[in-house]
């Protein structure tokens, strides 16, 4: 009796795991069902959306969605010249992983705010003026990206629709974002390029080999957060500016790794538009690599008209392949105790 006792009760912790296991499954499904697709090999105008017959067009899936669906791209390359995100609050990733290249520019104007764009291979090359995506909108989420134009123009550009409000809250996340902008160097193309925006969030991405700034503040991002990046060989790293009677205030720049910049800068302030206000770059770690008159202060400009830099530790980052475009640190490496993020870390 005490053997079927015991193995009632193991068969019954058994299914009690399963069903635990089960619902786990249902959840994360649940998190990640998609409502539309589009595949390579689909029609715009013979599909429905499906699984089974999927549209074709990045275009044409993402018009598909309502307020709060997915929409996902089955693996493979979709060629286009503009995507437009017209609708708020929905999501494009790809399907259960696989490996999505968008091979065009995508812009999300106002009525597209707090929609989602995640894990995709973002190829701005081609499309409408060479550009990766472009934010007019609230709230809007890059996140989990690779993003790049093979040296064509800028990366992720945020600002304002024409001369509506300035968006707000777009957080950009965990995203590669590398080889932007034209060689040899315009100064005009950057790989994130902050111009008209309120609260945007920068954080835990690489930013690396883009051919002027790795991020641009100018002329008019206020609050921006850059938190926990790798901003590495770009022309220059980032820059705080304005034009007219506009200028980028109030910013933080924390817990990154700003190295090897190849034109000028790691950090440092454009001449024109008024004095700022509030900019503070600090607990970072910084690295000039070079011997010219940029290199001082691990290549950061001091003293400053926009910003103000405290306690930064100048260190090289000891990257596992720099070259490769694996920014992850090496053991040992004295960045380690400034960088916040988590894309680096052994």
């Amino acid at each position: 009796m005490g053997i079927m006792q015991r193995s009632l009760t193991l068969a019954l912790a058994v299914v009690a795991l399963l069903l635990v296991g089960m619902a786990s499954a249902a959840g994360a499904g649940a998190a990640m069902s998609c409502d539309r697709f589009a595949s390579p090999s689909g029609s715009d105008g013979s599909g429905h959306g499906s699984f089974r017959k999927p549209y074709r067009t990045p275009q044409k899936l993402a018009n598909s969605l309502a307020s709060g669906q997915a929409g996902c791209f089955r693996g493979g390359t979709y060629r286009f010249s503009e995507a437009v995100v017209t609708k708020a609050n929905v999501t494009l990733a790809p399907y259960r992983g696989q490996a999505v290249t968008l091979r065009g520019s995508i812009k999300v104007p106002p009525t597209g705010h707090d929609s989602t764009i995640k894990g995709l291979k973002l190829d701005g090359a081609g499309g409408k003026g060479n550009i990766g995506p472009r934010i007019y909108a609230d709230g809007v989420v890059l996140r989990d990206n690779k993003i790049t134009n093979h040296h064509g123009g800028i990366c992720v550009q945020v600002s304002r629709w024409y001369s509506g409000p300035r968006p707000r809250g777009v957080v950009i996340e965990r995203n590669r974002i590398h080889d932007c902008g034209e060689l040899p160097a315009t100064n005009h193309q950057h790989g994130i390029y902050v111009a008209h925006a309120v609260g945007t969030v920068i954080r835990d991405n690489w930013i690396y080999d883009n051919a002027d700034r790795g991020i641009q503040l100018y002329p008019d991002a206020q609050h921006t957060r850059v938190i926990g990046n790798v901003i590495d060989s770009n022309g220059e790293g980032i820059v705080f500016s304005g034009a007219g009677s506009e200028v980028s205030s109030h910013n933080l720049v924390q817990g990154n790794i700003i190295s090897n910049s190849k034109v000028r800068w790691n950090v440092y302030s454009g001449a024109p538009g008024p004095t700022a206000r509030g900019n503070l770059v600090r607990h970072n770690c910084v690295w000039a690599g070079k011997s010219n008159s940029y290199g001082s202060h691990g290549g950061v400009e001091k003293p400053s008209r926009n910003f103000t830099a405290r306690q930064n530790r100048v260190a090289k980052p000891r990257f596992a392949h720099a070259g490769g475009g694996n920014l992850r640190l090496r053991s040992g490496s004295r960045c380690r105790a400034r960088y916040t993020g988590t894309l680096s870390r052994p």
